[in-house]
């Protein structure tokens, strides 16, 4: 592949007859030629880009735009080879293969995915921080609106997806694997789609789901998965998370349970406590709203044995770090010492408190 843009441009396409008004574009290509056979790929990127607008055929200009392409992927500077692909598929259509120009810039979206990243500047190359940043989103955006349906857009939506989710994107996250399950049903990363469109409708619910639909959906998606794989590793993960839906279906109902009962209206209050233990008696609130529905209901007779909860995922906890000394007993060399490092005083966290105990020794 490394060649492929120049191979169709010096090759794969002959050049027009020789215009008088296109010679000196002639001319610049050849050079440009000559520089690119040379090894001398920047330069030679440099001329194709002068060819650009110095020809007035649009064959010419295609060409140029493809001879460019290839050169500045043999330079690495991708996002200016990614610029030229997009600048030869709108402004020349008819000349460009859209197909071929897709599946490089998905190549390009994986290798800023992997971590790869290319100058900003080519004469500052050797600086490893001046660079393009990822581009990884833009290019599988790009890649996917030109070949939609091609093999490896699978892969392309699903890493386009999980960028989205990590920006912070999640509806139109939900959004691209709702694709993936729909139209690539027996491909390998269907099951891995399915997953992860459940976990993003759980993840919009929990920011907002007034009538409970991203949580029927993702419940349903979960029961199709199993359904559909009943013998993957996944499905103990898949029955935690059911278990998680249970849980927030019942926590709805108690809520609105709780806010009857403040509104004095017990009737409907015992209904939902009642559709609590009908409906969810595995769920973790259900014990408490079988007290909430005894209070109510003196005739209510509670259940003997409650079905087991079961194991939900784990909750995670975070903890502050802790503070950093304030003060230090000892610098390196101080007091003719032989501390390599500064030895801070690990008991003072807050320099009032050193004061108010020196003042109270005092």
């Amino acid at each position: 592949m490394k060649k492929i843009f120049l191979l169709l441009a010096l090759l794969g396409v002959a050049l027009p007859a020789l215009r008088g008004d296109d010679a000196e574009a002639i001319r610049t290509y050849e050079e440009g030629y000559a520089l690119y056979q040379k090894g001398e790929f920047y330069d030679a990127a440099k001329k194709f880009e002068s060819v650009e607008y110095e020809a007035s055929s649009p064959l010419i200009r295609a060409n140029a735009l493809r001879a460019q392409a290839g050169a500045w992927q043999m330079c690495g500077m991708f996002s200016k080879e990614y610029e030229v692909s997009e600048k030869l598929i709108s402004l020349y259509p008819e000349f460009a293969d859209t197909d071929i120009l897709a599946k490089r810039e998905f190549e390009l979206a994986e290798r800023y995915y992997a971590g790869e990243r290319d100058p900003a500047y080519w004469y500052l190359r050797w600086i490893p921080w001046l660079n393009n940043g990822d581009k990884s989103l833009e290019l599988y955006t790009s890649a996917l609106k030109h070949a939609p349906f091609a093999d490896w857009a699978p892969q392309a939506r699903l890493r386009r997806a999980w960028l989205l989710d990590e920006d912070g994107k999640k509806k139109e996250s939900v959004e691209e694997l709702r694709l993936l399950v729909r139209d690539y049903a027996t491909h390998p990363l269907h099951k891995y789609a399915m997953l992860a469109l459940a976990n993003g409708l759980f993840d919009l619910a929990e920011h907002g789901d007034g009538d409970g639909a991203f949580l029927r959906e993702a419940y349903q998606v979960l029961l199709d998965f199993q359904k559909r794989y009943p013998d993957v590793p996944e499905n103990e993960w898949v029955r935690r998370r059911l278990l998680l839906y249970r849980d927030a279906q019942a926590q709805r109902l108690y809520d609105m349970a709780e806010y009857y009962r403040k509104q004095g209206r017990t009737d409907a209050a015992e209904r939902y406590l009642a559709k609590v233990l009908i409906d969810y008696p595995d769920s973790q609130i259900a014990p408490e709203s079988e007290k909430e529905l005894v209070k109510l209901d003196e005739n209510f007779v509670p259940m003997d044995f409650p079905p087991e909860s079961g194991a939900r995922l784990p909750k995670l906890h975070s903890y502050e770090i802790p503070q950093e000394a304030k003060r230090i007993l000892l610098n390196p060399g101080e007091n003719d010492n032989h501390y390599l490092i500064a030895v801070p005083d690990l008991y003072i966290h807050h320099p009032e408190d050193k004061a108010a105990q020196e003042k109270g020794e005092k």
